[in-house]
């Protein structure tokens, strides 16, 4: 009986060797190169709305991808810089730090932008004009890429984007590279934080002058006029500057440059004018496609992350809207865009090495006026307006608690306060804060006010929108108090244009989809978080996420350490194919 024994026992010894080393044989290999598109102020619902008109790289991810429908942004501050960081480190900004583009720095008294980093000069190959350098050093938290490098240490993280804040903080810290689109010179630039000069192969790409071949050529329709029934008309005064609203959109017109000949050279003023047209995305993927082939990406089996964010859609929506005849064409123009970069990927790498997510940071309000002439309570008040409101309820309060010093330290959005009026009524800070919510609550254009003290307590949840704005509320650099706009409502400084910002749907609700062969195509209904797509493309990385120990931070000390390792997302197993 017991060598029977023993021989089963062996059996059943060998057989689960046999599974185990299986298993290991069987287990789906990484993909070689990871691509993740960032596309600044894409709302979802241009995915519907031009759905029949595309045929280049949306077409390609909405026919073969796994399309989520239902993603939101699960914070309340929709902005650049603090949806980029939260793709990509799967964190809430009250985890990764980057509650907004600026913030307020009470240490210094003013305002703070993202990335600014004097030990981080700019790095250029043309004659760039001084300004701050630029690092991830204020992102508290590990990105994708971060995670990456800490399991491949040889695996390369390139990160590119028309703007500063999003190439760096979808980089983060390990990135090899972050360059961005330069108003001055027209070429990309990168910050001392990553090396002291660019590579060869982007200094050559910069003598190129490639955005220089644009001059002279203006933005026009690329469809029939027939293709646009789905914008409204193309001359609407709350666009652009109220007057030049119509295609074609140039750089000057002939009349200007007889009135002003320097309008005539290249200069700064012009690739302002370019960057916000779509030949700045055009620009920002050809040069993608450089660095994937002078990096060499994808082309050995420890996997590579190329991260691309493209700027138009953002500064074309500002101007003209989400229902405009631009916003339409530049989405269209992308379209065929992408759809050449894909064939590119399958030229260099196969796109059956590869895996895409696309996503965005955040959407838009449509314009004020456009949503009033179709029923919608909305308004448009001029920042003016809302100070002067503003202005009106502190007088009030000093002539109340008869404080004649300023009440408000800094005015619109974010609000924080002189504490010194709290010490003069023999308040707390606090009890100081829950006073002056209550009369900000009721300005004509607020629909909520929350105190720092609400936002970092536990309780109250249920209250409408408090955990995305707990979400949007970091403690070292959250201010006093958080101004939530009505609805609709649109403070703005210009008569013109739209913008976000807000917690609602408008501004949250955005693309994610997944391509690639371990992916299921077809569309998801249920509703998901942005958050969600860092830890996915992780898990398809068989990255281990349980070992924070191992990230370090070789190229400089973070301003602090990360708060916590890890996501706040979760895997979307659903679209995997296991």
């Amino acid at each position: 009986m017991k060598s029977i024994r023993a021989i089963i026992a062996t059996v059943l010894v060998f057989g689960v060797t046999i599974f185990l080393s299986c298993s290991r044989w069987f287990q789906p290999a990484v993909p070689k190169l990871v691509v993740v598109i960032v596309v600044d102020q894409m709302r979802y619902d241009y995915l519907v709305r031009f759905a029949g008109l595309f045929s280049g790289g949306f077409a390609k991810l909405l026919h073969e991808g796994a399309v989520f429908t239902k993603v939101h942004h699960d914070h309340a501050g929709t902005e650049t810089a603090p949806g980029h960081a939260t793709l990509l480190t799967g964190s809430y900004p009250s985890h990764h730090g980057i509650i907004g583009n600026n913030w307020y720095d009470r240490a210094t008294d003013k305002s703070q932008y993202c990335v600014d980093d004097e030990a981080s000069p700019l790095v250029t190959s043309l004659t760039e004009t001084p300004s701050v350098g630029k690092s991830p050093r204020r992102l508290l938290r590990h990105t994708l890429g971060d995670w990456l490098k800490a399991k491949f240490p040889n695996a390369k993280v390139i990160s590119i984007s028309g703007k500063d804040r999003s190439a760096i903080l979808m980089g983060g810290y390990e990135a090899d590279a972050a360059y961005w689109f330069s108003h001055n010179t027209g070429g990309f630039v990168s910050s001392r934080y990553y090396f002291e000069a660019l590579p060869e192969w982007a200094a050559q790409w910069n003598t190129e002058r490639r955005a220089n071949h644009y001059f002279g050529k203006p933005w026009e329709k690329s469809r029939p006029e027939t293709d646009y029934f789905v914008a409204r008309e193309d001359f609407f005064t709350a666009e652009g500057d109220g007057e030049h609203t119509t295609f074609p959109h140039a750089y000057v017109s002939d009349e200007e440059v007889l009135a002003d000949s320097s309008l005539a050279k290249i200069d700064k003023r012009f690739y302002d004018w370019l960057a916000a047209t779509p030949a700045v995305d055009a620009l920002t993927l050809e040069f993608a496609q450089q660095a994937l082939v002078s990096e060499k990406l994808g082309a050995d089996a420890t996997p590579d992350l190329l991260l691309v964010s493209l700027k138009a859609t953002d500064l074309i929506g500002h101007a003209y809207g989400p229902l405009s005849q631009e916003s339409e064409d530049n989405l269209l123009r992308l379209d065929t865009e992408l759809g050449n970069f894909f064939a590119f990927l399958e030229a260099k790498v196969g796109l059956k090495n590869c895996v895409i997510a696309l996503s965005a940071d955040h959407g838009v309000l449509p314009l004020p006026e456009e949503l009033r002439r179709r029923g919608f309570e909305s308004a448009r008040i001029l920042a003016a307006e809302a100070l002067d409101e503003m202005k009106s309820v502190e007088k009030e309060l000093q002539q109340e608690w008869g404080f004649h010093q300023p009440i408000f330290k800094t005015y619109l959005g974010d609000v924080n306060l002189n504490n010194a009026a709290a010490d003069s009524l023999r308040l707390s800070p606090a009890e100081l804060r829950a006073r002056v919510a209550v009369k900000l609550r009721s300005l004509s254009f607020v629909s909520d006010i929350f105190t720092s003290d609400e936002l970092s307590a536990t309780d109250g949840a249920d209250r409408e929108n408090l955990v995305l704005q707990r979400h949007s509320f970091q403690p070292d650099r959250g201010p006093d108090l958080t101004m939530q706009l009505k609805p609709y409502y649109l403070v703005r400084d210009n008569p013109q244009g739209t913008t976000h910002g807000s917690p609602y749907a408008y501004d949250s609700h955005v693309p994610l989809i997944f391509w690639g062969e371990r992916f299921k195509p077809g569309r998801v209904e249920t509703p998901h978080k942005t958050v969600d797509l860092a830890p996915t493309l992780a898990y398809l990385l068989n990255l281990d996420l349980s070992r924070p120990a191992a990230l370090k931070f070789p190229k400089g000390d973070r301003e602090t350490t990360p708060i916590a390792a890890g996501f706040d997302g979760e895997v979307l197993r659903l679209a995997i194919k296991e």
